[in-house]
């Protein structure tokens, strides 16, 4: 004769194997919470490091503008200098030429009013 096992050892292994699975699945769906918690982190990690490499290039364009502007505000000034300097010198020279022409006039006038 063929043993025949009772419905109650049955139901019993059926109960367990469906325990077993709920348990299971709920410790795949823990795995898979942890998992998708974890890439959203390195996503937020990686978002984080975007936003300071773009603060910190915004921050050296805008020191390398100032430098442009203070080196071009350096060069106008040494400009305005050297035109300084060169009116100047035409200034004097000018100047010069313009005593040289009155000393001649003076002498010329002196040597026609001693003749």
């Amino acid at each position: 004769m063929a043993r025949r096992g009772s419905l109650l050892g049955l139901s019993i292994k059926v109960v367990k194997a469906i325990d077993r699975a709920g348990k299971q699945a709920a410790r795949d769906s823990a795995r898979r919470q942890k998992a998708a918690e974890r890439e959203n982190a390195r996503a937020e990690r990686e978002y984080q490091k975007f936003l300071r490499e773009q603060e910190r290039d915004a921050i050296r364009a805008e020191k390398e503008r100032s430098a442009l502007a203070k080196q071009a505000e350096k060069l106008s000034i040494v400009q305005a200098k050297e035109r300084l300097k060169d009116e100047l010198a035409d200034a004097q020279e000018e100047y010069e030429d313009r005593c040289l022409e009155r000393a001649t006039l003076r002498q010329q006038f002196i040597s026609l009013q001693l003749r």
